[in-house]
C-alpha cells in the first residue's frame, strides 16, 4: 500500500461525503468567547458556543488553526489588506472557489438561517461577554514623559465589523442587486452605545473612544433602560465626525438579519427623524452621527457619484458595494467588494474625476504593472496546482 493511499484511507473518516456533495459554508463567526454561554443568563446561547466546553477551548482552537493552516494558501481570499488581485489575463487554478460562487453559497447558506441573534447584540451593548483573558497592546519604548498606559484589546469586540473583500470578479447583476457607498478616508470602528456612554472600539478589539452622545442608550440624560445602539462607523478626526456605513442595532432593536438594502434605508429614516439631535455638538454630543449617501450600481449612477462634489470633505478612500440581500456578517465576506476609486475607469470602464485619478500612487502604470508582485504569486500557485493535479493522475 502506497503512502497516498495510507493517506486516504486514515482520513476518509473525517468528512465521510464531502466528495460527492459541495461543502456547506460555516456558520457565520460572531466571535464569542468560550465561557460566554453563562446558564444564568437570559435568552439563548450565542451561536457557536453550545458544544464547546471551557477547559477544551484552547485545544480545539489550536486544532482549528492546525487545519486552517494545513489544508489554505490563505484563510481570507481577496483581504483588502493586501493588494488588489486582479487577474483578467488568465483563469488561476486553485483551490479557492471563485467569488461569484461563494457568494452564492452564503446567499443560499443566510436564508437557512434563523438563529437568536437578540442576545448576541444584547451581551455585546451591555458588556456581558466575560473579559477574563484581556490582551494589552504591546508597549512600544518611547524616549518621553508624556507616558500614556496602552489600550486594553477586548476579545469580545475583535473582528465584529462586516468587512469587504477586493472586487475582483465584477458581478454580472452588479446593477441590479448591488448598491455602492462612498467612503471617506479615517477609521473604520465599531460603534456601542449603551448604559449612557458610547464606546468605540476598533476592528482588533482596542476601546479608542468613550464619551456621551445622543444615539439611543448613548448619554444618561436619556434614560431609557435596556435601550442601545450598535453601529458600523468610518471616524473622520478632521471633521469629528462619525460616518455611518451600516446599523446593526438602534434603541434596542436589532438588524443583524435585516438585508443590506433595508438597513441602510432603516438608518437614513432614523437619521431624519432625529437630525438635530445628532448633527449638535456640544457636551453631551461631541462627535456627530452622519449617514452616507446611497447609490444605485449602475454605470451613470457610479458616474455621477464619481464625478460630482463628495458628500464628505475627506478624499474619497475607496468604493463599498454591497449585495443588496446580505444580512450583516461580522469578517470577510465576497458580498460586500472594495475598490479604489482611480481603479474604476480600468475594472468598470467608467470615466471618474481627475481629482480622483490624482490620488493613485505616481509609479501606478495600471493594475498588472501595479500589481506585479501579486500575478508572480500567482503564477506559482497555478504552477503547484498544476503539478498536484498531474502527481493526482499519476497515482490513480
Amino acid at each position: 500500500m502506497t503512502t497516498e493511499q495510507k493517506i486516504v484511507r486514515n482520513t476518509a473518516g473525517i468528512n465521510p461525503g464531502s466528495a460527492a456533495t459541495d461543502p456547506i459554508p460555516p456558520d457565520m463567526d460572531l466571535n464569542l468567547r468560550p465561557g460566554s454561554n453563562n446558564p444564568a443568563r437570559l435568552g439563548r446561547s450565542p451561536p457557536g458556543l453550545l458544544s464547546q466546553k471551557p477547559k477544551q477551548s484552547g485545544n480545539l482552537d489550536d486544532l482549528a488553526d492546525s487545519f486552517a493552516g494545513a489544508f489554505t494558501v490563505t484563510n481570507t481570499p481577496n483581504d483588502t489588506n493586501r493588494p488588489h488581485p486582479r487577474f483578467a489575463q488568465f483563469k488561476m487554478k486553485s483551490s479557492a472557489l471563485p467569488q461569484d460562487e461563494r457568494r452564492r453559497r452564503l446567499l443560499e447558506h443566510q436564508k437557512s438561517r434563523r438563529d437568536d441573534l437578540i442576545n448576541h447584540a444584547r451581551c455585546l451593548a451591555m458588556g456581558e461577554f466575560d473579559e477574563d483573558e484581556e490582551e494589552p497592546e504591546e508597549e512600544e519604548e518611547m524616549d518621553t514623559h508624556d507616558y500614556k498606559p496602552p489600550r486594553r484589546m477586548y476579545r469580545s469586540y475583535k473582528n465584529q465589523l462586516m468587512l469587504s473583500e477586493w472586487l475582483v470578479e465584477v458581478p454580472v447583476d452588479i446593477a441590479a442587486n448591488w448598491i455602492l457607498i462612498l467612503c471617506p478616508e479615517g477609521r473604520r470602528n465599531f460603534v456601542i452605545a449603551s448604559n449612557g456612554l458610547t464606546k468605540v472600539y476598533s476592528k482588533s478589539g482596542k476601546m479608542v473612544k468613550k464619551f456621551p452622545s445622543n444615539l439611543p442608550g448613548g448619554n444618561r440624560n436619556q434614560n431609557r433602560r435596556n435601550k442601545y445602539s450598535i453601529l458600523d462607523c468610518v471616524f473622520s478626526d478632521k471633521e469629528k465626525t462619525f460616518y455611518i456605513l451600516d446599523m446593526m442595532c438602534w434603541d434596542g432593536f436589532q438588524y443583524y438579519d435585516c438585508d443590506t438594502e433595508f438597513r441602510l434605508s432603516w438608518v437614513q429614516q432614523k437619521f431624519i427623524e432625529n437630525k438635530d439631535a445628532l448633527l449638535d455638538t456640544s457636551r453631551l454630543n461631541p462627535y456627530k452621527f452622519v449617514p452616507l449617501p446611497i447609490y444605485q450600481c449602475t454605470p451613470d449612477s457610479i458616474s455621477q457619484a464619481l464625478n460630482s462634489k463628495l458628500p464628505f470633505e475627506d478624499k474619497l478612500d475607496g468604493l463599498l458595494i454591497y449585495h443588496k440581500n446580505v444580512h450583516y456578517m461580522p469578517g470577510k465576506t465576497p458580498l460586500v467588494g472594495w475598490l479604489k476609486g482611480f481603479m474604476v475607469p480600468e475594472l468598470l470602464d467608467i470615466t471618474v474625476s481627475p481629482e480622483i485619478m490624482s490620488q493613485s500612487p505616481p509609479d501606478y502604470g495600471g493594475m498588472q504593472v501595479f500589481l506585479k508582485k501579486t500575478y508572480e504569486k500567482v503564477e506559482k500557485l497555478k504552477k503547484a496546482d498544476e503539478e498536484k493535479a498531474r502527481a493526482e493522475m499519476e497515482t490513480v
